[in-house]
């Protein structure tokens, strides 16, 4: 199992178009690239927050470094490269990683700006749902019970 031995933020742009309150906000995440050297993997990664009304936005770049097993290294690189797809447990480990890094610095150039921060404060949990094996990203509910989960 791959484990994250941190990364860093590249650059980040932050502006606000409008004075107006914005009522909400939607955080997107980009894989720009995985590649390996070894053990070694890094993710090439964009986390764009937009505010509702387009009253603003934040885009932050950055990597993520993980190691890993050199040959499941490679083969990551192999499925992202020839599918775009991810392994769901290193999906999980670097999407909590990209929601974490972008939280952080979002939060730092939010305030400047008078806006809320960009926080998901609950982990983002990966699991194969709906049609056929697609994969879904989400943060768990606090509000449903063990009970309601096995309903």
């Amino acid at each position: 199992m791959a484990t994250n031995t941190g990364g860093r933020v590249l650059s980040v742009e932050a502006k606000r178009d409008k004075q107006e309150t914005p009522q909400g906000m939607s955080m997107n995440v980009e894989v720009r690239d995985i590649s390996a050297n070894k053990d070694e993997i890094t993710v090439g990664f964009t986390f764009t927050v937009k505010y509702n009304e387009n009253v603003a936005s934040i885009r932050i770049s950055g990597v993520m470094h993980a190691k890993e097993d050199p040959k499941k290294a490679k083969e990551l690189v192999k499925l992202w490269k020839d599918e775009k797809k991810i392994p769901d447990d290193f999906a999980e480990m670097m999407m909590n990683y990209i929601s974490y890094a972008g939280g952080v610095a979002g939060t730092y150039f939010s305030q400047p700006l008078g806006l809320n921060a960009p926080l998901m404060l609950m982990p983002i949990r990966v699991k194969q749902g709906g049609l056929g094996s697609a994969t879904q990203m989400q943060a768990p509910n606090p509000n449903v019970s063990e009970k309601d989960k096995a309903a």
